[in-house]
């Protein structure tokens, strides 16, 4: 009888955690950590934001990520021009100083989806493998937050504002 009790304590306890799911990802290896995963689409471009904390002893730098639901994925930062213009552009890494937190958001660093595969709506889960130089790949999920980014398809992207194949 207690055996038949302690079976079912433990199925009601494991099926309450699987339901809660991952609050954040993390790579106890590398001591990278990330937290507060979002994403905004559009029908032809997406944005991933996020923080990575680096718990480690060691810097570290995310160098890629990919995704099914894009053709191309680059890490861009937002910042504005000597005309006071915001100018996107992909940017090679993203340094993760040990000890310390970098948050990828909107108008900064971001990890930009390019050219979206298939029609996200608000509530969707987006699959990304982040790619750290250090702690080596990571998959996370974003959850779309908001599909109206208008402003993102309208952005200058600097230089010859194409998309296309990347090498990093």
């Amino acid at each position: 009888m207690k055996n038949l009790i302690y079976v079912t304590l433990l199925l009601i306890f494991t099926t309450v955690a699987a339901q809660c799911g991952p609050a954040a990802s993390s790579s106890p290896e590398g001591g990278i950590n990330v937290s507060d995963i979002s994403a905004r689409v559009t029908t032809q471009n997406g944005a991933v934001f996020m923080t990575i904390k680096n718990g480690g002893s060691s810097d570290d730098a995310l160098v890629g990520a990919k995704t099914d639901v894009s053709k191309t994925v680059e890490l861009h930062e937002t910042k504005m021009d000597e005309n006071d213009v915001m100018q996107m552009s992909p940017v090679p890494n993203i340094p993760i100083p040990a000890g310390s937190s970098v948050t990828l958001k909107s108008g900064g660093l971001h990890v930009m989806l390019i050219d979206m595969q298939k029609e996200l709506a608000v509530g969707d889960k987006i699959g990304l493998t982040l790619t750290f130089e250090k702690a080596g790949p990571m998959t996370i999920e974003a959850e779309v937050k908001d599909a109206a980014m208008g402003q993102m398809d309208q952005m200058d992207h600097g230089g010859d504002a194409e998309h296309g194949e990347h090498n990093h």
